[in-house]
């Protein structure tokens, strides 16, 4: 074995423990740690981070993107037209925010218009958006059947409102309800599906905080 090639075993055996270190206990960029949540596929704390002294919401406008593999032109005889792809983005933010408004207000945590003491500001993105069956606007005729309203992923970051301060990051995926039946694609059903899915995310961070205020 030559000089040079010794040199690189040496080099790669040094890698291994700190390979197998971040393995054990992956680390983000802003300092967060993996940790363990009922029913969400992965999520992120900040070692010290609590959200116990958080009496009020700051709901951030939600992004939406679709997945890259969703074609608006396969919906009908002449798919929907960008205007229509946009309209949907538009109407499910507003779901979102509308949803997780109301669940947290029910809740009892009063609903923030801006930064301020003990207020958590939540900033969500929605993300790989597939509906499986979207009447276009510009056709009166067609009639989308499916049996699952499509899927999608929430991607939540929960920061103090005053610093920016990131304290967890969570990422969710959900699938709509699979039907037995073939099921009239109409916005009125896709909105409704869409809503149990927002509304299972809302409740989840309202558990949260509930969690955090009955801690020692």
């Amino acid at each position: 074995m030559n000089t040079r090639t010794t040199r690189s075993v040496a080099a790669a055996l040094l890698m291994i423990p700190l390979i197998l270190a971040a393995g054990e206990a992956p680390v983000t960029e802003d300092g967060l740690v993996p940790v363990q949540v009922k029913n969400v596929d992965k999520a992120w704390k900040r070692p010290d981070a609590s959200l116990k002294s958080y009496t009020a919401v700051l709901i951030r406008p939600f992004s939406v993107a679709f997945n890259k593999s969703w074609n608006p032109r396969t919906y009908g005889a002449f798919g929907l037209k960008s205007d229509e792809v946009e309209r949907l983005r538009t109407e499910l933010s507003k779901l979102a925010s509308e949803t997780f408004s109301r669940v947290l207000s029910k809740g009892g945590y009063s609903i923030a218009t801006a930064p301020g003491e003990n207020v958590l500001e939540v900033q969500a993105d929605i993300v790989d958006l597939v509906i499986n069956g979207v009447e276009p606007r510009s056709s009166s005729v067609v009639h989308v059947y499916v049996t699952n309203a499509g899927e999608m992923r929430l991607n939540l970051a929960l920061r103090d409102s005053i610093t920016g301060t990131t304290l967890y990051r969570a990422s969710d995926f959900k699938r709509g309800q699979e039907y037995d039946r073939l099921e009239w694609a109409n916005s009125v059903f896709n909105r409704a599906e869409a809503e149990r899915a927002l509304e299972g995310w809302a409740r989840q961070l309202k558990s949260a905080l509930d969690g955090a205020k009955a801690a020692p």
